[in-house]
């Protein structure tokens, strides 16, 4: 998930440098992704044409616009353009779902919404629940279904340099 703070981040800092962000496994704490996130200038004064670009470790680059709404405090908060259907979301994702001919996966994706990647949430359709399975019902000892804990979001670690993330031991 790339969420708008992240990017606002990038967005608001006076220096104008590239930003690292990098996702780590919850469990294992190993790397998974890491991209380079980059203001990029505008060729036109309209607010539509702001964005940044986006650059993953394979060299593969996409430009992401950035929507401002106006608060009713006298704010403004972003949200950020899926490239596929141009609607407005705090959050996209670098990963779809895909289909390797026999079963579903996850593959690469250019930073879509949830609704064009196709994902959903764990807890619709009962995902959340474990189930008895064919071992119980052949010995014809049915369990309960039991629920197990929701899955962590994985939200990025953002560095303003590679040393501030080596600091950090990152890498």
């Amino acid at each position: 998930m790339l969420p708008a703070w992240a990017v606002r981040k990038v967005w608001d800092d006076p220096r104008r440098i590239p930003y690292l962000l990098i996702w780590k496994h919850p469990r294992d704490g190993t790397n998974k992704d890491a991209v380079r996130i980059a203001r990029q200038l505008p060729r036109t004064s309209f607010p539509e044409a702001d964005s940044v670009e986006i650059k993953r470790t394979d060299g593969s680059t996409v430009p992401i616009y950035l929507a401002w709404r106006r608060q009713p405090h006298g704010g403004r908060s972003l949200l950020l353009k899926c490239w596929e259907c141009q609607r407005p979301s705090r959050a996209l994702y670098g990963w779809k779902v895909g289909n390797d001919g026999r079963y579903l996966c996850a593959v690469l994706a250019d930073w879509q919404c949830r609704r064009c990647a196709d994902l959903s949430y764990a807890s619709e359709g009962g995902a959340l629940l474990y189930r008895s399975g064919v071992v119980s019902r052949i010995f014809r000892m049915p369990c309960e279904a039991t629920k197990c804990p929701r899955p962590d979001v994985w939200l990025p670690y953002v560095f303003s340099s590679p040393e501030a993330a080596r600091q950090t031991g990152m890498f």
